[in-house]
């Protein structure tokens, strides 16, 4: 490990820019809020209301602050201690296949990661967020999704891991193939998730009929667009926020209501939010963004397969040159910037999305109003930042703020 060598200088400076543009885009945040209520808002919040947004948002980025420093801290220490080539090491003498040995080295330092971070996600948990009350969650449950979690990164997760490791280790154009294998396990997981996964982690039963249901349906006939079924998803068992999302392809589309949404939203605004997820999928923004995805994963892999194949990798972080799972794990930490780049350019691309998805649900319903009450109840049951800065918006938001969505809504 020598400072002439440039992949540490690449992966020192990557850390360290991406971890002070975090830190200033949350300093930036918090600048921007204000106590103040914009007119468009004033029929449904008040100052108090805007107060504890300000002290909901504050404490969060305290944490996200804190976070971040405690993992760029350990990732330097084990840096530069050695302690990934003491991790090489160790696993080696145990006397595995080069792929078991990866599979164990990819384990250790994602279970190492995540043990980090579970302090964290438990204080944002029982402490933020039942602070400012949005918190449903139980200890039972919150324990409970994390050990699921964990079965399905083995059951899940260790294959497809395996599978990549074996590629590198014996298949010419590794990368390649490992892009393609990488790609279609996201095709599959997207049809998978909704069936298999998701109800791991909420009940989901079908929305009894009603008007709701009624509407729902009618709605979707209008629009050419095939559901399967509706079911209802207990979100209040974990949180306040209120939701809904689709889930499918073709024919067998369906529809998941949060029963939160329901609980606080009329259903005239129900409609409007389905309309709007119904139209990132009539606007062609499914495929637009796996396309997107599709590239930016072909790069990462391409940039991959040179970094393998280089021994200066490992030796910047103190390790033995031919270890494909530890080079994986090394070239994450490189690849941060650009992967921050890269999101902010995704993002960029999602929040354009929002809108076109708001318009659609305007044109579908004839009336921007719904829409806009809809967001208008998102805004205070979410405690929203209404006039977060624009730089962090750039580097960390999928939905643009929700006082440009209203304006837009409202124009002619």
């Amino acid at each position: 490990m020598t400072v002439q060598n440039p992949w540490f200088l690449l992966a020192l400076f990557g850390v360290l820019v991406v971890f002070h543009l975090k830190l200033l885009a949350e300093w930036l945040n918090l600048a921007r809020f204000t106590d103040e209520v914009p007119p468009v808002l004033q029929d449904i919040l008040t100052r108090e209301d805007r107060v504890k947004a300000r002290g909901y948002h504050a404490a969060s980025a305290k944490i996200a602050v804190m976070q971040d420093s405690v993992q760029l801290a350990a990732l330097l220490l084990v840096w530069w201690s050695g302690g990934f080539g003491l991790i090489q090491a160790e696993i080696q003498a145990l006397g595995w296949t080069p792929v078991l040995s990866g599979i164990a080295t990819l384990g250790c330092l994602a279970h190492a990661s995540s043990l980090l971070s579970l302090p964290f996600e438990a204080w944002q948990t029982f402490g933020v967020e039942a602070e400012f009350g949005l918190n449903q969650t139980s200890i039972g449950t919150f324990i409970q999704d994390r050990v699921k979690g964990l079965l399905l990164m083995a059951v899940i997760g260790a294959p497809m891991a395996t599978l990549i490791l074996w590629l590198l280790q014996n298949v010419a154009n590794a990368a390649l193939w490992a892009w393609l294998t990488v790609s279609l396990f996201g095709l599959l997981m997207s049809w998978l998730s909704p069936r298999f996964v998701l109800p791991l982690f909420f009940k989901f039963s079908p929305l009894p009929e009603g008007s709701l249901r009624t509407g729902i349906l009618q709605m979707a006939a209008d629009l050419d667009f095939p559901v399967q079924e509706i079911y209802l998803a207990d979100g209040s068992r974990r949180s306040t926020r209120a939701n809904a999302f689709l889930a499918g392809f073709g024919n067998a589309r369906r529809i998941a209501l949060f029963d939160t949404l329901i609980q606080t939203h009329s259903e005239r605004e129900i409609l409007a939010v389905l309309a709007h997820e119904i139209g990132h999928a009539k606007c062609g923004h499914l495929p637009k963004m796996m396309l997107s995805g599709l590239l930016q994963s072909a790069l990462l892999f391409g940039t991959l397969h040179f970094a393998l194949l280089d021994p200066r990798l490992y030796s910047a972080f103190g390790v033995q040159a031919g270890d494909f799972a530890m080079g994986l794990v090394l070239f994450s930490i490189v690849w941060s910037p650009l992967s921050l780049l890269i999101d902010m350019l995704h993002g960029r691309l999602s929040r354009r999305f929002e809108f076109e998805a708001d318009a659609f649900s305007k044109s579908t319903l004839g009336d921007g109003l719904p829409m806009i009450t809809a967001l208008k109840q998102l805004a205070k049951g979410h405690l929203a930042h209404l006039t977060p800065h624009p730089f962090h918006v750039a580097l960390h938001d999928s939905h643009p703020p929700i006082l440009e969505r209203l304006h837009a809504l409202a124009a002619e």
